[in-house]
């Protein structure tokens, strides 16, 4: 997903955002950025038209200011990148605390009659990242809070020309074009938990409950993926959640932990799981009420002979031998995933594991408990 960073601003009801509301972009030319020794002279140094395709990292980024005051500066996770940040000049990672990450709420206020706009918080800017009044960074590490820059616009308010003093009376200058916001789609998450060692009875469902969903107890039904593992994805907004698993509309649900790694530190009497979302994430595999997978025991049918994984290490094929009836078969990786499901699997077929990564995984047969054994393949 697309980098997205939102700067906020709790705003005076008198003021009004008027011409520069919306979305913009640097305009697609010759002179979109420059410097030079006063305001509108750009001759000591300018972008070409070639450089708009060199440095399309940069002229793809926009910037939206909306009427609430709500400045959103959008990436594409890349952009451009200059010596004084450490690095190679190039397209790269946006590098904090020019990533739009704020640690705290960024804000933006426009003041018409003046002719400029002002953005605070660290690491707020518009055109260059380097750029500040009065001066140009050395290193990130000297980033400032608030930035002034002197805008006017044009062409029935479609384009806007910005200016900043820098030191020894230079200017730089960055000139812009409205276009559209982008779209932005929300991140999805896989989340998964295994129930094998689950006391209680399953009657309708397990449900993954959590702040996205209102705590709904029967709204989020996950799917069983075999070997006691359930999954369910979720798309929502970028944003931390409070969430847990439960049983058939909180007919029981998880007690959690307090002080484990995956549990909040939020005072409000609940322990609850917590993630941050920001991209498209397939989580581990969690036992429930741990923060871990669940412990696998192996070779458990008390003689080890009686279950066994022929070749191992395998290749392409392998066959599982066990004694007893036809059971339904599970492969699973190391952090818990189930990666293979055969139900009713008889022992002695083949089973195709060409598809498999190089590892080891875990071979789980269920005799009204678990039995499980490793696999090793090459």
């Amino acid at each position: 997903m697309k980098k997205i960073f939102t700067l906020s601003l709790l705003l005076c009801s008198t003021l009004s955002f008027g011409q520069i509301e919306g979305t913009w972009r640097l305009a697609d030319q010759a002179g979109a950025l420059g410097v030079g020794p006063g305001q509108g002279d750009i001759s000591w140094w300018s972008n070409s038209l070639p450089d708009v395709t060199t440095r399309a990292c940069l002229f793809d980024d926009s910037i939206t200011f909306d009427a609430s005051g709500v400045m959103t500066h959008y990436m594409d996770g890349s952009t451009w990148l200059e010596g004084w940040q450490g690095v190679t000049e190039g397209c790269g990672t946006p590098i904090a605390p020019h990533d739009g990450n704020p640690a705290s709420p960024y804000t933006y206020s426009f003041d018409a009659a003046a002719g400029t706009v002002t953005v605070n918080g660290l690491g707020a800017h518009i055109g260059l990242a380097k750029v500040y009044n009065l001066g140009e960074l050395a290193s990130p590490a000297d980033a400032v809070s608030s930035i002034t820059y002197i805008v006017a616009f044009s062409n029935n308010d479609n384009n806007m020309t910005v200016d900043i003093e820098i030191a020894g009376g230079g200017f730089w200058r960055f000139e812009y074009e409205r276009t559209i916001a982008p779209v932005v789609v929300d991140p999805i998450v896989t989340f998964s938990v295994d129930m094998s060692e689950y006391t209680g009875t399953i009657g309708t469902a397990v449900n993954l409950s959590g702040e996205f969903n209102g705590w709904c107890g029967d709204c989020a039904p996950m799917t069983d993926m075999g070997g006691g593992v359930y999954e369910l994805a979720v798309q929502m907004p970028a944003g931390t959640y409070q969430y847990k698993f439960s049983v058939d509309n909180w007919t029981d649900q998880e007690a959690l932990t307090s002080g484990d790694a995956c549990v909040d530190t939020i005072s409000d009497g609940f322990d609850n799981r917590i993630y941050t979302v920001t991209v498209d994430e397939t989580l581990p595999v969690v036992c429930w009420n741990s923060c871990d997978a669940c412990a696998l025991g192996l070779n458990e049918m008390g003689n080890a002979e009686l279950f066994q994984v022929v070749p191992n290490p395998a290749n392409d094929q392998v066959v599982v031998n066990f004694e007893g009836n036809a059971q339904d078969l599970t492969i699973l990786d190391l952090s818990g995933r189930v990666v293979k499901t055969i139900n009713a699997y008889t022992s002695g077929a083949s089973i195709d594991v060409s598809d498999l990564d190089s590892g080891m995984f875990i071979v789980t047969i269920n005799k009204g408990a678990k039995y499980s054994t490793v696999l090793l393949k090459e």
